[in-house]
């Protein structure tokens, strides 16, 4: 007896040179990465502003270091899912380290530390920069697992009676 449902082939597989696709978590890390260079790039704006004497510039600077931390402290969270969903730790590795610059950057800036803040808040921006054009670049797919070898069994030691 033939039903419907022995007419309903499989999908067809995907063909070798479909473009690959950006998975929902690299989406959700494109979009906090484009915040935190949004975020970002206020911050030398904010603080041109109180170096030209307006001293509400800096009460800004504060608000925007508040914020530029917090996104990135989201951003190293979503970086983590990154490398556990798509076996991928370039993002995660990045991002670490520019949080600690970020944070080192933020007690400087809090310190007074003008010699430490200043320098390191342009490297901030530029490595910012270089990992929102590397997100957004190419398509974030997961990586294959690789195989892993089979554990070797342990050799048998037979006894000799004779």
């Amino acid at each position: 007896m033939a039903t419907a449902a022995d007419e309903i082939r499989p999908a067809p597989p995907a063909r070798p040179d479909a473009a690959p696709r950006t998975r929902p978590s690299a989406w959700v890390l494109r979009a906090v990465v484009s915040a935190h260079v949004v975020a970002i790039s206020g911050q030398p704006v904010f603080a041109g502003v109180f170096l030209s004497g307006d001293y509400d510039g800096l009460r800004l600077h504060l608000a925007g270091a508040n914020i530029t931390t917090s996104i990135g402290y989201v951003q190293l969270i979503v970086a983590i899912a990154v490398w556990v969903r798509l076996r991928r730790p370039g993002p995660f590795l990045g991002t670490l380290a520019l949080v600690a610059a970020e944070t080192v950057q933020y007690f400087a800036g809090m310190d007074g530390a003008l010699w430490l803040h200043l320098p390191l808040g342009v490297a901030t921006i530029a490595a910012l920069a270089v990992q929102f054009v590397g997100v957004w670049r190419r398509p974030l797919e997961r990586r294959p697992e690789t195989p892993r070898p089979a554990a070797a069994a342990p050799e048998r030691q037979e006894d000799d009676d004779e």
